[in-house]
This record gives C-alpha cells, sequence and structure tokens, in this order.
C-alpha cells in the first residue's frame, strides 16, 4: 500500500517516515502493553502444535511476536491471531489461527501457503509461510497491494499514529 491507499474501511494510511526494525516496533508494543489484550507469551511447546496443525512453520518474524505476546486485542481493535483463543471481554474472544484457517479452507478462499493472523475492521489479512527463510509478506483478502514483511505491516497498519 502506498501513501494514497485504503485500507479496510477506506481509512487512508500513509506510510511512516522512519522505519522501524521488528525487535524496536515488539519494544513499542511491550511499552505500549496495557493498551492490549492479550493471551501471554506464546510458549514454544505451543508454537509447535500450532506449527503441527498448520502443518508448515511460521515465519520468523511472525514467530518472535507470538513468542513475546501470544495473540489478543492489540491497540483497542487490531486482533492478532495466536496458538489459543484469547478472551477479550465476557462476550467477545479473538480467535485463534486454526480456527480461521480451518474456515478459510472450508470455503476455499485460502491461498495455499498463506496463514490468516491479523483481521481489523473487518479486512482479514495473511502472512506468506511459503518460505521459512522468507520475510512473510503480508497480503490482505481484500487489497491487493502487499506489505512486505510483518514490520512494515505492524508499523504502518498497527502501530497508533505519533
Amino acid at each position: 500500500m502506498g501513501a494514497d491507499d485504503s485500507f479496510g474501511d477506506g481509512e487512508r494510511r500513509a506510510p511512516r517516515r522512519g522505519t522501524l526494525t521488528l525487535p524496536e516496533i515488539l519494544d513499542v508494543f511491550e511499552r505500549d502493553l496495557d493498551r492490549h489484550m492479550v493471551a501471554g507469551p506464546a510458549g514454544d511447546e505451543e508454537l509447535a502444535r500450532l506449527e503441527r496443525g498448520l502443518g508448515r512453520p511460521l515465519p520468523p518474524p511472525l514467530r518472535a511476536f507470538l513468542s513475546r505476546f501470544g495473540g489478543g486485542l492489540f491497540y483497542n481493535g487490531h486482533e492478532i491471531l495466536g496458538p489459543t483463543r484469547t478472551m477479550v471481554h465476557d462476550i467477545e474472544l479473538v480467535p485463534d489461527m486454526l480456527s480461521v484457517r480451518q474456515r478459510l479452507v472450508e470455503e476455499g478462499s485460502l491461498p495455499e501457503g498463506f496463514l490468516p493472523f491479523h483481521r481489523a475492521r473487518g479486512v482479514l489479512n495473511l502472512i506468506d509461510a511459503r518460505e521459512v527463510i522468507g520475510t512473510g509478506e503480508i497480503v490482505s483478502m481484500s487489497q491487493s497491494a502487499p506489505y512486505p514483511d510483518l514490520a512494515s505491516f505492524l508499523e504502518t497498519v498497527v502501530l497508533p499514529r505519533l
């Protein structure tokens, strides 16, 4: 997505001026932990179970994110899917990645090698898991312009504007 591309419900998102690294972005998420409702860090056993269920390894950047935070609701509206469901409120939960993946497979709408990992404003985003050593390109189920990696997606779409 460029500066004039739409996101989800028509919201315009311009790229940030500076590019943060994934470790820097994870530090920002950590600093803002009180603004998230998360399942907590996913352990190696949970991640291995998730990878077995997916039939492929998680892209390393997503694995790093989940091992630090797990899934949950971030910045009041960004659902990041993890190995387990996350209860957000009494009547609201963030589903787990395997459940969402299964539904998409049954519908025939999940491209081979992609994993659902983020949902906001009715838009589901997928990460490319076809190459373990790749950067994990992000594509949207409803838009064509991809993000080159998880860090640029998180920085541009999930982190709040300063």
